[in-house]
């Protein structure tokens, strides 16, 4: 019971630290970091306007990525072969799409805009609840931090490329002023919060399952 108290506090209070974090990010640091970068990317002759012409790939990744590990986890299952590759597909491959559903319903209800419309057309960065599909949370990172989660989960040998994946994303959102700091960081902390959350839930499984084996004659 102590335990079950102790991982509910710690979970708590990254939660805390987490929401302490976006609104630090957003009160003071958002509008004034996204101006730095336009200043900047305008004084090396630069836009982050260029970027608009690459194509948001992110639902049809997502889409592929998930049909792809999830015949992968049946083969696996299939062929009897247990162990840290099949159990990595499955959190991979219900983790995604449940990352990429959250991320939809999120920026739907914060209808928040997304950096460079502000910054080009001088609107509020603030929220506009219910409206639109903003950008916040940042759903790149959503997605691609519940993908490295479940690679960090797993593979341990991995967890240092798999900060510094997520690492560069972030930064590579925020220096072409596509995302804010607070958008990058919730979509990070969301991204984590995904993949824990169905971790836990895919323990249970595994353990109801071996549990009932065991029961059989």
């Amino acid at each position: 019971m102590n335990t079950l108290t102790d991982r509910g506090m710690h979970f708590t209070g990254k939660l805390i630290v987490a929401a302490l974090a976006v609104g630090i990010s957003y009160l003071y640091v958002d509008e004034w970091l996204a101006r730095a970068v336009m200043d900047f990317l305008h004084s090396r002759h630069l836009s982050p306007l260029g970027t608009q012409r690459i194509p948001d790939l992110l639902f049809p990744l997502v889409c592929i990525a998930t049909v792809i590990m999830w015949i992968d986890y049946f083969l696996l299952k299939r062929s009897g072969r247990d162990g840290g590759k099949r159990r990595f597909v499955l959190l991979a491959a219900t983790a995604i799409p449940l990352s990429y559903l959250l991320k939809t319903l999120l920026q739907g209800v914060f209808g928040r805009g997304y950096t460079r419309k502000w910054l080009h057309h001088h609107g509020s960065s603030g929220f506009n609840w219910f409206h639109g599909d903003g950008g916040f949370p940042s759903g790149h990172m959503l997605v691609f931090t519940a993908f490295f989660a479940a690679i960090w989960y797993h593979f341990p040998r991995y967890r240092v490329p798999s900060v510094l994946a997520v690492l560069l994303l972030g930064m590579a959102l925020i220096l072409t002023d596509y995302h804010f700091l607070s958008d990058v960081i919730a979509g990070t902390c969301l991204g984590m919060l995904v993949t824990t959350l169905t971790g836990r839930a895919l323990e249970w499984v595994y353990a109801s399952d071996r549990a009932e084996e065991g029961e059989k004659p």
